[in-house]
């Protein structure tokens, strides 16, 4: 069981981890599915989205709250090393995502098929490599109680498929 203040450590490091999840999410989609660039991760394009408040995690669907995981609640159902996990999410995640964002400037950027295509190839090798903590965040929001919906089981579907070459 955990205290307020590494309650308050487990939200913040959520926010965190799925702040990138959510401004990746749409380019990684773009990327599996062969689409073409996406904008830069506006994350108003979600109409479902996890956000924080307090030591609470809060689901909001169209800016309505439809779920509020308390810090009481999440003191119930995670320890020590959830506190752990979570912030090795995060930081892993940042690592990536500074990564992903040299990449995926570089995404349908040149005339020359083939150096697109190398690039997507370099993209999914990435997505591949983010594997485990993209589907590690979302694991541990649904043990927090979160009930997932909209981008984040369309992501976690297709990064469960995701292939390299």
């Amino acid at each position: 069981m955990l205290n307020l203040t590494e309650i308050t450590a487990v939200v913040a490091a959520t926010k965190g981890a799925v702040e990138i999840f959510d401004k990746v999410a749409g380019q990684i989609r773009s990327v599996l599915t062969k689409r073409p660039k996406e904008a830069d991760g506006e994350d108003d394009r979600w109409r479902y989205k996890i956000r924080t408040e307090g030591p609470n995690i809060v689901v909001k669907q169209q800016n309505q709250v439809v779920q509020t995981v308390t810090a009481e609640e999440l003191s119930r159902v995670l320890n020590q090393s959830d506190l752990d996990l979570v912030r090795t999410y995060e930081v892993s995640m940042n690592k990536y995502f500074n990564r992903w964002k040299a990449l995926y400037t570089k995404k349908d950027a040149s005339q020359d098929p083939l150096v697109n295509v190398i690039t997507e190839e370099q993209l999914t090798e990435q997505i591949v490599k983010m594997r485990s903590e993209l589907l590690g965040i979302l694991a541990f929001l649904e043990k927090c109680g979160v009930h997932l919906d909209d981008h984040y089981l369309n992501i976690r579907y297709l990064v469960e498929e995701a292939k390299t070459t």
